[in-house]
């Protein structure tokens, strides 16, 4: 068994998406010297760096981070791959088909592009998941949708809106081969929460890579 750490570090250089979403501040409150202890306080907006959407980041009164069951964070995902990726190449309808998906448990959708994340057009180049092949995951009853990039928010309406979260910006995808493994994903339990930031892992039966 082999487990794979699928998270961005978090760090006051983590890239934010909008202007509207903050910039992540770690600030120094207490040292060795003075207090004996580190203390550190951390402000980071809900969807930053490797996090979860709820449909609450979308859809007013819909479903709120903490009110999933913690099981959904606990499942098997069928890895699919789709690298090598150029910039903006969309995730057809089509490319999807040839994965011949299972109904349920979740996907991790593998472009590469986690490589690049930090880079200044990370989010101006990164290929997208198309609207008919987020339509086609809802059909197949997927619970939740993965992926080491962002997604358009057209696709966060279509999944959202059946209350399907987002595992986004995952890391280190180039260690997951195609095929199935256990996803384990952690949201900070924010009351209330549109998402939150996530300790994300992929657990892989057999020597994996």
């Amino acid at each position: 068994m082999k487990i794979i750490d699928l998270t961005h570090p978090v760090r006051e250089s983590i890239p934010a998406y909008f202007p509207w979403h903050p910039p992540t501040v770690l600030e120094r409150t207490a040292s060795y010297a003075e207090n004996s202890c580190v203390v550190t306080r951390l402000s980071i907006g809900t969807h930053t760096g490797t996090h979860i959407d709820a449909p609450s980041h979308i859809f007013e009164g819909m479903h709120t981070i903490d009110g999933y069951d913690p099981s959904l964070w606990y499942l098997d995902a069928r890895v699919l791959d789709f690298t090598p990726r150029s910039p903006r190449q969309e995730i057809t309808l089509a490319d999807l088909k040839r994965k011949r998906l299972r109904k349920g448990g979740a996907v991790i959708l593998k472009t590469g592009w986690d490589r690049y994340f930090g880079r200044p057009d990370y989010y101006a180049t990164y290929p997208p998941l198309g609207t008919e092949a987020a339509q086609y995951l809802v059909r197949c009853g997927v619970r939740a949708v993965a992926s080491d990039t962002p997604f358009t928010l057209d696709v966060h309406r279509i999944l959202l809106k059946e209350g399907i979260p987002l595992i986004t910006n995952l890391n280190n995808t180039a260690r997951l081969n195609a095929g199935t493994v256990r996803l384990v994903a952690a949201p900070l339990l924010i009351e209330g929460g549109d998402g939150a930031p996530a300790r994300v892992f992929a657990v892989v039966n057999g020597s994996g890579k």
